[in-house]
């Protein structure tokens, strides 16, 4: 039996292999600040409250959320949903994006 394929969901024609894509060239771009899976920065004020690396404020670790691209943990007020990013890094997105249209 061979599988079925699917290519409902499939919007714009496949990508030449020659062609980079988007995350490889912001990858490339962005500075890591620390590895994947690296701990945030411990607040020194308070047993268990970590410290926001964009806006500088404590928060508990749970409403913290690292950044696929350059590290970086940052609570509500400095996350992009858009992007699932820092917002540091969702202006490089939103940079690459418009420089694409052109």
């Amino acid at each position: 039996m061979t599988a079925l394929k699917r290519n409902w969901f499939r919007k714009e024609a496949p990508k030449s292999k020659d062609a980079p894509d988007l995350f490889s060239e912001l990858k490339k771009e962005i500075t890591p600040i620390r590895k994947q899976g690296e701990a945030p920065t411990k607040d020194p004020g308070s047993f268990a409250r970590y410290i926001c690396d964009l806006c500088s404020t404590p928060h508990a670790v749970s409403e913290l959320r690292q950044c696929v691209l350059c590290g970086r943990w940052g609570c509500e007020n400095c996350w992009k949903e858009e992007f699932y990013t820092c917002k540091s890094c969702a202006g490089i997105i939103k940079i690459h994006s418009i420089r694409g249209k052109d």
